[in-house]
Order: C-alpha cells, then sequence, then structure tokens
C-alpha cells in the first residue's frame, strides 16, 4: 500500500517544474508521479523538471522498472530530469540506468543546489 505526500510546483523565473515526493510509493504511484509531471511540461511548455526523491522509499521490486519505464518514457523524452535522491542509490541508480536505455535525459544528484544547476544549464524549448 502506498501511503505519498507530493508537491509540484512551476518557477517561472527558471522555467523549471518542482516536484517533491515523500513517503512509500509503489509501482503505480511511480507511472502516476511522472504522469502529473506530464501534465505540467504540457500546460507549462516546459521541458526541465527537478524531483526530490531523497526521502520517496519504493515498495516495488527492482524488476517493475522494466514496467515503469516504457509506461513513462514518451511523456519525458524531450525533458532534462534532475532527480535528488539520497544515499541508499540502487534503485535510483537502477531508474537512471533505465531512463538512459529509453533515451530519457536524466541525472542523479545529492543537494538541490547542483541539480537545480544542471538544469538551468540545458536548453529549453
Amino acid at each position: 500500500m502506498s501511503n505519498v505526500s507530493t508537491c509540484i510546483t512551476y518557477d517561472a523565473s527558471t522555467s523549471l517544474i518542482m516536484m517533491t515526493l515523500r513517503g512509500t510509493a509503489n509501482a503505480q504511484d511511480v507511472i502516476t508521479f511522472y504522469q502529473i509531471a506530464e501534465q505540467y511540461i504540457g500546460i507549462y511548455k516546459c521541458n526541465k523538471l527537478l524531483i526530490d526523491v531523497s526521502e520517496l522509499k519504493h515498495d516495488f521490486p527492482a524488476s517493475d522498472l522494466l514496467s515503469i519505464m516504457p509506461a513513462i518514457s514518451s511523456w519525458l523524452k524531450h525533458c532534462f530530469i534532475a532527480r535528488i535522491v539520497s544515499f541508499d542509490g540502487f534503485m535510483h541508480d537502477l531508474f537512471l540506468q533505465k531512463a538512459k536505455r529509453f533515451e530519457i535525459t536524466a541525472e542523479n544528484f545529492e543537494c538541490f543546489r547542483s541539480a537545480k544547476h544542471w538544469l538551468e544549464n540545458q536548453p529549453s524549448n
């Protein structure tokens, strides 16, 4: 069972969509998070997404990433994604590996400042 707190905002000064996720998520929750992000991408015509998952626990096996990536890849293919992750990085590293396989430009960071800086240096739509 999932128990997740979600906050998503758009910062017009930097043209970034920022999402913070906390709690415990199942595989369907992850798909839903990225679906919500895709809606914001469409609304704000933005291609930069900063996601803080440092306080998010995964309640699904790593093998579920095989079904998550095909579901979200079309939404995120034209985006730059910076993910703030915790030190417990196995699932985060696996997510990044699968993202690259689906041609999603994503990077993991351990701090907000470096994630935001990386995104600000990526080309806008």
